[in-house]
């Protein structure tokens, strides 16, 4: 197979790593490994070593499975050693037609939380395999000594490479090309943990089942597949004791895979890996003659059962089993449910009726699995952090629980538990952009802990460090509850006094902010600096320039009075006792010389998008732009708040399209950046509306 040129990408070298830790595919033989080859010295086997992957793929080298054509998939990776990265990820998602999966897979660094259930340590070794896109790799090679990602996919090690360049941890991941022996390329007992992520499932999906022959002949094929060794089962069954085989006594492996029960098939959605409904729930034989019928293939892609994974890991060699719900699953992740995990740090609250049956273990759509050959005490990264945080609350005294875990869509991690008598909060983020804002939301929350106006509101910050390379920030849980789930139409208007209420607690006293002019510092920070993140997302648009000409007519020497801005003033930060605001959190864009009209405007469209579910993004903003179509209520919030600023009225709709800037800023550090559509709708069709009428 052809590959991209020297002259293209400038050659690599691979990481400095033992010459003792890969060994031959073909017999388990010492590899001697050099910058351009590698051989075994017990059958003398040769294997290239090409821009830093060294491939080990004994037969099957033109093997490809990739959604994007394998020449554009090359060119890809070309133009990406001189594109943003940004820009190399949305031409990658326009090739699979901008399917949200596919993003999710490429960019949520938040999907990989159950890394915080795995007993890594700081000199641990660990194989991603079939490691695809890099992503996970990425993501824990921060955590431990060595990562190697195995992919038989060329092309797809090769965008991997430009990942981990572009990210700065090529120097702890060795590439690896091969999946196609009957051995892995290592010596026994040689590695930490094994991770298969979405892989366990797609083992057997080969072409030991034969492909060739009339329809006929090809479905007597699919039919036999079902017995003897081709058998997926038995397929899977040989593929989990050659991990063992290369697992430490007490390493671990982790599966992340679909309940075969998942509440979701039952009528919600078809299999996820043969499109076909009701297939998982099927016996195995009538979904292989159902899969051939509607296939033209056999069912080779077997999912399991709580019970079935146990049995299935125990018989490879994994008796040490623990469980963990991934909800709605292993991609798209917002929750983490542990079943086993440490009974005594772990302490879920009850739940009942249908929610308790989507989130127990027998139905909720996907695990994350951890087997080991035998016990360990090595602690967890989880348990890690709890013992860390203890040590912080020695003087509290109380032992330390944690009751959820959920990822939000900025990619963190938040786990609420207690220590002693006090609920905690604490939050784990995962990716630059997350760590950025969890540090800013920390530190404002330390220099407000000695003023008493807003002492009360804010989580009180108890304590922050790293587990092994882990960033960890904790705080005291504000009371009450969110006021998303406290507003209705009926008590929206009170919600207003007390939204006016917690602004004015926020700034007792506006300070004068000088004029918005388009040569001025405010003008830059409030303006330019967001206009510049929006710039870069709609490359080839004349919009950023549109923008910046209405701005800088509609707000050029303007004045404006500044404070405390929150960032994010919406109904999902605000908590409630009664009629009354009892806290706000999330401070990770806050701007302490800020314009507080912001903040009444973004919560006046947070509260709008709660209500009025349904409407476009861009309706929405429209509507809430036009001053005539604002409720009574609306307008008297958001004019009294004018009047403190010194804005106009007159200024409405230019000040949502402000506010609606820099709220769209703050969603491309989280992921917006790389989604066209996305970018379409909250950005082009928004400001379309909002700026053309003008």
């Amino acid at each position: 197979m052809s590959q991209l040129s020297a002259e293209t990408i400038p050659s690599r070298t691979i990481p400095d790593i033992r010459r003792d830790d890969l060994s031959c595919p073909r017999c388990l033989g010492k590899m001697n490994v050099f910058d351009h080859s590698a051989k075994c010295v017990e059958c003398g086997a040769t294997y290239r070593v090409d821009d830093g992957i060294i491939d080990l793929r004994t037969h099957r080298n033109d093997y490809y499975f990739n959604p994007v054509p394998r020449e554009e998939m090359r060119q890809l990776t070309v133009s990406g050693k001189t594109s943003p990265w940004p820009l190399t990820i949305r031409r990658f998602l326009e090739s699979v037609n901008h399917n949200p999966d596919w993003l999710d897979n490429l960019v949520a660094d938040g999907r990989y939380a159950w890394q915080l259930f795995l007993k890594f340590s700081p000199d641990s070794r660990v194989l991603d395999l079939g490691c695809g896109l890099g992503n996970l790799a990425n993501n824990i090679a921060g955590n431990v000594a060595h990562v190697y990602a195995l992919d038989l996919t060329y092309e797809r090690l090769q965008f991997a490479h430009l990942r981990f360049d572009k990210s700065g941890v090529g120097e702890r991941i060795t590439l690896l090309a091969g999946g196609d022996s009957e051995h892995l390329p290592f010596p026994d007992q040689s590695l930490d943990c094994v991770t298969l992520s979405g892989v366990l499932e797609w083992v057997a999906d080969d072409d030991s089942w034969g492909r060739e022959g009339s329809k006929l002949q090809k479905a007597v094929a699919g039919v036999r597949s079902f017995f003897g060794a081709s058998n997926p089962r038995r397929t899977q069954l040989r593929f989990l004791k050659e991990i063992r085989r290369v697992l430490k006594p007490e390493g671990q492996i982790f599966v992340g895979i679909e309940n075969r029960l998942s509440y979701r098939y039952f009528g919600g959605r078809p299999d996820h890996h043969s499109g076909l409904w009701y297939a998982s729930l099927l016996p195995r034989f009538a979904a292989n003659l159902y899969s051939i019928v509607a296939n033209r293939r056999p069912y080779r892609t077997y999912t399991y059962s709580y019970a079935g994974y146990s049995r299935l890991l125990k018989e490879a060699g994994f008796p040490v089993q623990e469980f963990i719900g991934l909800n709605p699953g292993y991609s798209n992740l917002t929750e983490l449910i542990p079943f086993q995990t440490n009974g005594n740090l772990w302490k879920a609250p009850r739940s009942s009726g249908r929610h308790a049956i989507k989130r127990g273990r027998n139905f909720v759509p996907a695990y994350g699995i951890i087997g080991s050959q035998k016990a360990s005490d090595r602690p967890t990264l989880a348990e890690q952090l709890a013992f860390a945080i203890s040590r912080d609350f020695r003087s509290a005294g109380g032992s330390i629980h944690f009751s959820s875990f959920g990822v939000t869509g900025k990619h963190k991690g938040i786990i609420r538990g207690s220590v002693g008598d006090a609920s905690i909060v604490v939050k784990v983020p995962f990716g630059m952009a997350a760590t950025s804002g969890c540090e800013s939301n920390y530190a404002f929350l330390e220099e407000s802990k000695a003023n008493g106006r807003l002492s009360g509101l804010l989580a009180e910050p108890l304590g922050r460090g790293k587990v092994q390379g882990m960033r960890y920030f904790v705080e005291r849980r504000v009371k009450g509850r969110l006021l998303a789930t406290a507003l209705t139409v009926e008590n929206a208007p009170s919600f207003f006094s007390a939204a006016s209420r917690l602004l004015e607690t926020l700034n007792p006293r506006l300070l004068p902010g000088g004029p918005l002019s388009p040569t001025g510092e405010l003008f830059r920070l409030q303006v330019s600096d967001p206009l510049e993140q929006v710039r870069a997302a709609v490359e080839g648009s004349t919009l950023a320039d549109d923008l910046q000409r209405y701005f800088e007519n509609h707000l050029g020497g303007l004045s404006a009075c500044c404070g405390i801005a929150h960032g994010d003033m919406s109904v999902s930060n605000i908590f409630v006792e009664g009629p009354e605001v009892s806290g706000i959190v999330d401070w990770d864009a806050v701007d302490r010389a800020g314009l507080p009209i912001l903040d009444a405007l973004g919560y006046t469209d947070s509260v709008r998008r709660l209500l009025a579910s349904g409407e476009s993004t861009a309706s929405n903003v429209a509507r809430l732009a036009d001053w005539k179509q604002l409720d009574p209520v609306e307008r008297e919030f958001l004019g009294s708040w004018y009047e403190r600023s010194g804005i106009p009225v007159a200024k409405h709709a230019a000040f949502v399209s402000l506010y609606w800037l820099q709220h769209v800023a703050q969603q491309l550090h989280h992921g917006l950046q790389y989604d066209r559509p996305a970018i379409d709708q909250r950005i082009e069709k928004v400001f379309e509306r909002l700026i053309q009428p003008a």
